[in-house]
């Protein structure tokens, strides 16, 4: 008491000098105001502690202009009884002994602490103390005769949950003042705490859950740094149909989205193909439609509409159409260079249909299953199945057949994807050019050189020596990025450095082996390592690039892989520990899996003696194209779900197990989603027309009966015959399509020209001669790419030459180039020859 009088009699001097000094014709001295007029207490507004723990106040002042201010500032308790405070500040909930180093614990209750200094008090913090919280429990409040929506809620609907706190068995909840709230997917649900009508408008042990985005979360509360341990939805009272023993929903779900469709310029246009000059944009619209029935699309009935739904939405070649970033419901879709591009949208995890893999126990089994459909049936009576609750990806279905642009007699099939197609002059093309020969042989004994140069133009003059030999070059779709495999340290290539004082290199971590696949957004890529023991597939993740995380997978002899379109998964063959062939699917938000050769829920693995030679997805990214050149000893092409990695099934619930006629050694998927081509080594093709049927929408007055997977179902393979000679696995072959689909270039080793074949005609119409050059006579392909415009095509001949043929007015070999020799040596690509002879020029990629 004494330094409080003390401190008092301080502050009247210093008033009674300033009035003196004003009534003398003085004035105040320059500078800012030593006067606090607003005082800061840390923590602040509310605290709870625990009987008998110690903690700190601080404090600081401003003046009245705002700035900060030296104070002595002095700490009070309004209730010493409950919580006491040292002259610094620090507190005890309980009572302080004379000394202030021991804190007995005394009360439960509410005190208030304040800060002072020259005559400015703070607000108050309220301190609840009460005695140690050993539980906290989360309950879902069910109103009175009112239905909660369970098990989940429709997008922008609540629920009231509440926070229950423990001390050995007995409810402390009313000592312990307000509660922290969190989740830990923050996406999903929107946490606002409920304020009492109390004169103080505390937060209380109550808060508002808001549904957000679609998917699952769990609730926490805390306090005194003790969190929740359980969450439970509210308990429906039980009606005259209710069964007994009711599931227990222990999780906070937004309503998974059960249906997509995209269309071009507004929903329900029913168009999904354009063709626009170089330059043209246009918008597409997704229609989505949630488990319950609530849809994006307006109503008259003021149910939900849905909206501001993170989609995924991906452009199969966006250089030529592409779309804007950040997109939901609606995505500008530009068209930057001639060409061709199909355009989905996806509910894809992590940001969409969040919580998947994860399976709420609830839904974990058929038996559980059963019985929360029972119960839920029991209350909404449209509910008849629990499985769509369970959150996964989803992707967008094609329009109903029947409508005017598809599905009729004589149309072709309704895609799930709008399909672009861009006319007008292309601009010159980025192409990379090297050598693979150099693979086996160690850095320090043979130097591999890369030449960058444009179509259209000559060779560059000079070539940029690699950090390890290559065995392997896949750009990414956006062509930003290269990635190389290599025996001896893979590496990231960036082309922009070419030409420039920066390295075009980057190593990925400690990787060895050859690049299988590149995730369309660039940031990942799968590389097999067939030599070094144990074999391994590392999954290299360089969206970090200066630290690239790398993955590591127990995979044996993996030769295929690919990734869906929205990045979620890669599909990869190889052998498990036991030699027996398996597709393993990669996710960065799942444990490694396995795909079944079966309709789920069983679970058959690929029949003994199945090799893969490529893997490919549709363009909606539902269905995975896996070709075997043996399928348990005979060729066929193989159809998964992306969804839930099971073998797809045709509405009939027959697998898609195509037959071919030959061992498959190439595959494309046209960007028109709905045909595939399959080069066989007989020298023919399969072309393959398919029919996508896709999930119902729910409706509100019947809720979803399923949300994966859609059914694929094909026509008979139209066999067409090249007149090749049967190809050898060893040679090299390739397929292109024309941006608009009508025509095929077929290149093979066997042929000093490309053949082209015209689906209008039905028939080899023609072929482009490889022109001689000095490298040799009637040279033939080694390696080839398409330029995105589809134009040119860049072929590297068994002359050594780069030739580059014109695809325009039937085609022609307009511009032969050859590359020149690295300094001192008489080779363009390696500084020696390595034990398998000269290094061949056998890579050339065009910039996507």
């Amino acid at each position: 008491m004494g330094r409080l009088r003390s401190g008092g009699w301080q502050v009247a001097v210093a008033i009674i000098s300033l009035w003196a000094i004003a009534g003398c014709g003085g004035h105040t001295p320059a500078g800012q105001s030593p006067f606090p007029a607003k005082i800061n207490l840390t923590p602040g507004n509310t605290v709870s502690v625990q009987l008998g723990a110690t903690f700190s106040f601080t404090a600081t002042a401003q003046n009245a202009s705002g700035s900060n201010i030296s104070a002595s500032f002095s700490f009070q308790s309004n209730n010493t009884s409950i919580l006491s405070l040292a002259g610094n500040g620090v507190a005890c909930a309980g009572t302080w002994d004379p000394t202030f180093t021991v804190c007995t614990p005394s009360g439960i209750g509410m005190a208030q602490v304040t800060a002072s200094a020259l005559g400015s008090t703070s607000a108050p913090t309220f301190v609840f103390v009460h005695p140690p919280i050993d539980n906290i429990t989360v309950t879902g409040i069910l109103p009175a005769n009112q239905l909660i929506q369970e098990p989940c809620l429709p997008q922008g609907q609540s629920m009231t949950v509440q926070a229950t706190a423990y001390s050995q068995g007995v409810d402390v909840t009313a000592s312990v003042g307000p509660f922290t709230w969190s989740a830990n997917n923050t996406n999903v649900v929107k946490l606002t705490p409920i304020v009492s009508n109390t004169i103080d408008n505390f937060p209380t042990n109550m808060a508002t859950a808001t549904a957000v985005n679609p998917g699952v979360t769990q609730i926490f509360a805390s306090a005194s740094q003790v969190s929740s341990t359980s969450f439970r939805q509210p308990t429906l009272v039980a009606n005259s149909n209710t069964p007994p023993n009711p599931p227990v929903f222990d999780f906070f779900e937004t309503c998974p989205i059960q249906n997509i469709v995209v269309e071009l310029g507004a929903a329900g246009s029913q168009r999904t193909n354009f063709a626009v000059s170089r330059g043209g944009s246009q918008t597409a619209f997704a229609t989505v439609t949630d488990v319950l029935g609530n849809s994006s699309l307006p109503n008259l009935n003021n149910s939900t509409v849905l909206s501001k739904i993170p989609l995924t939405w991906s452009a199969s070649q966006p250089a030529d159409v592409t779309v804007g970033s950040g997109c939901t419901l609606s995505c500008s879709v530009s068209t930057p260079s001639p060409g061709s591009g199909a355009v989905t949208a996806s509910c894809s995890p992590p940001t969409c249909n969040i919580g998947f893999p994860q399976i709420p126990a609830a839904f974990a089994s058929d038996s559980a299953l059963a019985t929360c459909a029972a119960y839920l049936h029991s209350f909404f009576p449209n509910i008849t199945n629990c499985e769509p609750f369970i959150p996964k990806p989803v992707y967008a279905s094609p329009l109903t057949s029947g409508q005017a642009t598809c599905g009729k007699a004589g149309l072709p099939p309704c895609s799930a994807a709008i399909y672009g197609l861009v006319d007008g002059t292309g601009a010159n093309t980025a192409v990379l050019g090297s050598s693979l020969g150099c693979q086996n042989e160690p850095p320090a004994d043979c130097q591999v050189g890369i030449f960058e140069f444009t179509s259209g133009k000559i060779v560059a003059t000079s070539a940029t020596i690699m950090p390890t030999p290559p065995n392997s070059m896949l750009f990414d779709l956006t062509g930003d990025k290269v990635y190389m495999g290599s025996n001896y340290g893979a590496q990231l290539i960036n082309p922009a450095n070419f030409g420039t004082s920066n390295s075009p290199f980057s190593a990925i971590g400690t990787v060895t082996g050859k690049v299988l696949a590149v995730a369309p957004n660039g940031n990942l890529a799968v590389f097999t390592d067939t030599l070094h023991t144990p074999n391994q597939v590392f999954i290299a993740n360089e969206s970090n690039s200066i630290n690239p995380v790398i993955t590591a997978l127990n995979i044996t002899a993996a030769s295929a892989a690919a990734f869906s379109p929205d990045n979620l998964k890669a599909f990869i063959f190889g052998l498990d520990n036991n030699g027996n062939p398996t597709i393993y699917v990669y996710s960065t938000v799942q444990a490694l899996q396995t795909a079944c050769f079966s309709v789920a829920p069983n679970c058959t693995p690929l029949p003994a003696n199945t090799n893969v030679s490529s893997i490919a997805f549709s363009t909606n990214a539902a269905f995975a194209f896996v070709a075997e050149p043996s399928l348990g000893g005979t060729p066929a092409l193989t159809v998964f779900n992306t969804c839930d990695n099971s073998v797809s099934t045709d509405p009939a619930l027959t697998p898609q197990v195509i037959p071919l006629t030959a061992a498959p050694v190439a595959l494309k998927v046209l960007p028109d989603g709905i045909h595939l081509i399959v080069l066989e080594s007989n020298g023919s093709f399969d072309y393959i027309t398919l029919t996508m049927t896709g999930i119902p929408a729910a409706t509100p007055s019947k809720a979803a009966t399923s949300i994966c997977p859609m059914f694929l179902s094909h026509n008979n393979p139209v066999n067409i015959n090249l007149n090749l000679s049967t190809l050898n696995p060893n040679s090299y072959y390739n397929l292109f399509a024309s941006p608009d689909g009508t025509l095929l270039y077929v290149l093979s080793s066997n042929l000093n020209s490309i053949l082209i074949y015209n689906f209008a005609a039905q028939a080899v119409t023609g072929g482009i001669q490889l022109a001689s050059t000095a490298g040799g006579l009637n040279p033939t392909p080694i390696a080839a790419d398409m330029t995105v415009d589809g134009g040119t095509l860049v072929v590297a001949g068994s002359d050594s030459y780069v030739h580059q043929v014109s695809t325009a007015n039937g085609g022609a070999d307009l511009v032969q180039s050859a590359f020149p020799s690295l300094p001192n040596y008489a080779n363009p690509f390696c500084t020696v020859s390595p034990a398998t002879g000269p290094c061949a020029f056998d890579v050339v990629l065009a910039k996507p």
